[in-house]
């Protein structure tokens, strides 16, 4: 297989679209034209190692003061006796470290990483979820450092995050009394209406670089410090991140997957390709289209564009999980209209794959399935919806993880993350702020104010 052009097996990810992907070399040099000024800015941004612009995040993973200071931190607050990390927040503040937590601990993570503690995330004002997080604290939490909240807030005035937190600290400050507030971290920009309230009451506090928003933030404290405090190997995300990150400042597209992967779906967006299908063949990876989601729409989506005229622009992203959904929408994809883009997301993970029986209790129901591999299945199936595009004329590219690991992710969220700039670029839009977010926001104030 070849990463991006580049003749290399071993490399652990692979980013694959020559055949399957409706673009050319004219494309490809075209938009490596286009995008030549941009990436020498990332390429500054990057050299200058601040974090004096909105691309800042891609510093990082290569800040070693930050890392360190992170890592000491980790090191504080983490205790023999701890076993629940509450984390309150919503969108970039908890999409991250959710889909991280979720991709290498799994659906089990209850019954297994029994040494581990366990991530809760209160993530909207459900009223069924928030009672059931005053009932896990009043009666499974038997001493204050079981349990460790992060309050993760970028502005610190998040509505939902902010009553989540209230009433989760209250329901902890009943049990435990003072010994509460030293059981609580936020995560907020320095400055912030959060950060100076939590500062006079001397709470302790973790700090988000301004210029970096939150659906960029999931390598900064926001989304590494719980994760680090549930026994990740963070030092794996960031390795991974700087890695990918080094390819993608490259300006020859066949050596730059986010330049190439972002020429394409720009190219398909211009041919009336609006939607664009993140198909994960691995089912613990659902939350990390999760964060993908989000990390489209919000950079993506845009009533103007750099000049400030109208042009009403945006791609809609969409999650697949195989084989599971194509049960339910591959006549779909396959029979219905030809305005999706797919990028198959998959590692095969053959190590250790559990085996069907070579002599079955209902013989003859499937053919061929006898002292087969989970994963050989799966391959199979894999393949065969790949030659099923092929053959519908439908286009799509692929990313293949050799695994799944905190390397490989950090690679492909930076690289989705690069991907999604050059892309917001291309069609020449702000990646960076999300105005019209705020409308529903302002109308919610209102309406709390009345009732």
């Amino acid at each position: 297989m070849l990463y991006n052009g580049i003749n290399d097996k071993h490399a652990p990810i692979e980013f694959i679209y020559q055949d399957t992907a409706d673009v050319n070399s004219v494309d490809l040099s075209s938009g490596e034209k286009e995008l030549k000024e941009y990436a020498g800015l990332m390429n500054k941004v990057m050299e200058g190692g601040r974090y004096d612009e909105p691309e800042s995040s891609i510093n990082l993973p290569s800040d070693e003061n930050f890392k360190k200071s992170l890592l000491e931190q980790v090191k504080k607050e983490r205790n023999k006796e701890l076993r629940y990390v509450i984390v309150v927040g919503i969108g970039g503040s908890n999409l991250g470290t959710m889909a991280l937590y979720r991709a290498l601990r799994g659906r089990l993570d209850v019954f297994l990483h029994a040494g581990d503690p366990k991530m809760i995330f209160v993530d909207t004002v459900s009223p069924p979820l928030i009672s059931q997080a005053i009932d896990f604290i009043e009666n499974q939490i038997e001493k204050p450092e079981e349990v460790l909240i992060n309050m993760i807030s970028k502005s610190g005035e998040t509505t939902e995050t902010v009553a989540n937190f209230e009433i989760i600290y209250d329901a902890l400050k009943k049990k435990f009394g003072n010994k509460a507030d030293d059981r609580i971290v936020f995560t907020t920009d320095k400055g912030s209406k959060l950060w100076n309230i939590a500062e006079s009451k001397k709470m302790k506090l973790l700090e988000i670089p301004q210029k970096i928003g939150g659906r960029y933030s999931v390598f900064s404290a926001a989304g590494l410090f719980p994760l680090g405090l549930a026994n990740f190997n963070i030092e794996g995300f960031w390795n991974g991140a700087q890695e990918m990150a080094k390819r993608c400042l490259r300006y020859e597209a066949y050596e730059n997957p986010a330049l190439t992967s972002a020429i394409i779906t720009a190219g398909h967006y211009q041919k009336g390709i609006i939607i664009n299908n993140n198909f994960f063949f691995n089912p613990e990876l659902k939350s990390v289209g999760k964060w993908y989601t989000q990390l489209m729409s919000e950079s993506i989506g845009r009533e103007y564009n750099l000049e400030g005229k109208k042009v009403n622009v945006g791609i809609t992203p969409v999650v697949s999980i195989g084989s599971t959904d194509l049960h339910s929408m591959a006549q779909l994809y396959l029979g219905g209209r030809k305005d999706k883009l797919t990028q198959f997301i998959y590692a095969s993970q053959k190590d250790n794959a559990p085996k069907v029986p070579t002599e079955l209790f209902m013989p003859g129901l499937v053919e061929d399935i006898e002292g087969k591999s989970v994963a050989e299945i799966m391959d199979a199936i894999f393949y065969g919806i790949k030659i099923a595009y092929i053959k519908n004329g439908l286009p799509f590219s692929e990313i293949v993880m050799h695994k799944i690991s905190e390397n490989t992710l950090g690679q492909y969220m930076q690289l989705k993350m690069m991907e999604t700039m050059y892309l917001a670029r291309l069609l020449g839009v702000n990646a960076f702020d999300q105005p019209k977010v705020e409308d529903y926001k302002r109308e919610t104030r209102e309406i709390l104010k009345k009732l």
